[in-house]
């Protein structure tokens, strides 16, 4: 269950990102999956390439850049995205 939950978590962004086209079907898993990992474009995505957006967000997080994210970096990225959910309520609000 751990890793369903763990790979769940990883594809999610995908789904997120993909944008249908216009007046057509969404795309699927796999086309946003290579869409957005595949940037060399030869049809595979290695690990490089799966793991790269996760070096960025990793980078973020570890925000004394010591090469580990602890217990208070995690709380104030967690901080940080409740105060962005908060103020996208309030826009959506506002509307």
């Amino acid at each position: 269950m751990k890793k369903i939950t763990v790979l769940g978590a990883l594809l999610l962004p995908l789904a997120a990102v993909a944008q249908p086209p216009a007046g057509g079907p969404p795309p699927s898993l796999a086309d946003s999956f290579m869409n957005s990992l595949d940037a060399n474009k030869d049809g595979k995505v290695d690990k490089n390439e799966f793991l790269k957006p996760y070096e960025k967000q990793f980078q973020m997080m570890d925000a004394n850049h010591d090469g580990a994210v602890d217990r208070s970096e995690i709380e104030a990225v967690e901080r940080q995205m409740k105060a962005r959910m908060e103020q996208m309520r309030r826009q959506r609000e506002q509307r």
